[in-house]
């Protein structure tokens, strides 16, 4: 048999094991499930465990850049590292991040909870600082290729200047009690919003582009013990 039809079989045969492997444990009885570290999700054959969540939580690494409202809810955080995996899973090896970024970062995290609740953490899952290198490398990724598509620029008509201006910037200042300037002095201040507001916009329909591209199942009796 041809080598590269070979290999492609066996890999199909561990997805398909995988994914059967999956199922079953989606489909155990909620009492089997509180015996292992179940699965919230799988994301095109990655799966995402409760463990996974609990971390995320306790240490508060979800990405600065997560169009939520704080505080978060558990479908929210779901959400965010779903769209974590799927935007890593197209940028991974191509940006590095060095481990002076990630050692700073687990720096920043103790300093952020303190030194005694951050050691508390730990111990409460039984893991070291080390467990947490994985979780904010892929924090950092996904904020680094964000920040790339956010500061891109988007063309900005006239006509959707005026429209700011005239619908948006002049009640704000208005409401304010302040003198209305004239809209030619405050052009590149109305065009930084406009920008911001639709590279978000754009952000949001790559990632949902990317979940209809993707295989995802969520387990909800799992996710209820986050």
């Amino acid at each position: 048999m041809n080598k590269k039809i070979s290999g492609q079989l066996k890999r199909t045969g561990q997805r398909s094991l995988i994914w059967l492997v999956l199922v079953l444990l989606f489909c155990q009885p909620s009492e089997a499930q509180v015996l292992v570290n179940c699965l919230v999700a799988v994301v095109d054959d990655v799966p995402i465990s409760l463990y996974d969540l609990k971390i995320v939580i306790l240490f508060g690494l979800e990405p600065e850049l997560a169009q939520t409202e704080l505080p978060l809810k558990k479908e929210d955080l779901l959400n965010i590292y779903i769209d974590e995996l799927l935007v890593l899973n197209l940028a991974r090896g191509q940006i590095n991040i060095s481990q002076e970024e990630i050692d700073q970062e687990i720096g920043q995290t103790r300093a952020r909870l303190g030194s005694q609740l951050f050691e508390a953490k730990c111990q409460s899952l039984g893991i070291e600082a080390d467990h947490l290198i994985p979780y904010i490398e892929n924090k950092l990724l996904f904020e680094r290729i964000v920040n790339a598509r956010l500061s891109q620029k988007v063309p900005i008509s006239l006509q959707e200047l005026e429209d700011y201006y005239n619908h948006t910037y002049v009640p704000e200042i208005r409401a304010k009690d302040q003198p209305v300037p004239e809209m030619v002095n405050v052009l590149t201040e109305i065009e930084d919003k406009l920008q911001a507001i639709k590279a978000r916009e754009q952000l949001s329909q790559w990632l949902q582009e990317l979940r209809q591209k993707a295989r995802i199942i969520i387990n909800h009796d799992c996710l209820e013990k986050v």
